[in-house]
């Protein structure tokens, strides 16, 4: 009778530290998908970033693609967490133009660019 006792309690014992072990396991593949989906967008930051740059060319072209990148960029950089947590959401692939590809859809989804882009090109172009 002891014996049964003591092989349940031991069975159970090893089904919920199996159970909190997975938990934590999830936890652990969660996190480093944030980071990777984090390092993403990050990439994405920087890319806009070094197409901003270009904002003193002498092409009234290129600078409207530097103010499109500036705005883009700005907008991305102050939503990066939303960002990540949307790209999780969607379970996005950790490719780096699929990324890319959901962050300009999300952009034109939540800002109007035409008027923005508008009214900083008239600033800049004149």
């Amino acid at each position: 009778m002891k014996s049964n006792v003591i092989i349940a309690i031991v069975g159970t014992m090893v089904l919920v530290s199996g159970m909190a072990l997975s938990g934590l396991c999830g936890e652990a593949e969660n996190v480093q998908e944030s980071f990777i989906y984090g390092a993403l967008v990050d990439n994405y930051i920087q890319k806009c970033e070094a197409k901003a740059a270009m904002l003193n060319s002498g092409s009234p072209n290129i600078r409207e693609s530097a103010i499109q990148a500036t705005v883009k960029g700005a907008f991305i950089q102050s939503n990066r967490t939303t960002m990540i947590k949307h790209l999780m959401a969607e379970n996005a692939p950790l490719n780096a133009d699929r990324v890319a590809y959901r962050l300009n859809r999300l952009y034109a989804e939540s800002v109007y660019p035409q008027e923005v882009y508008a009214v900083l090109l008239r600033e800049n172009v004149e």
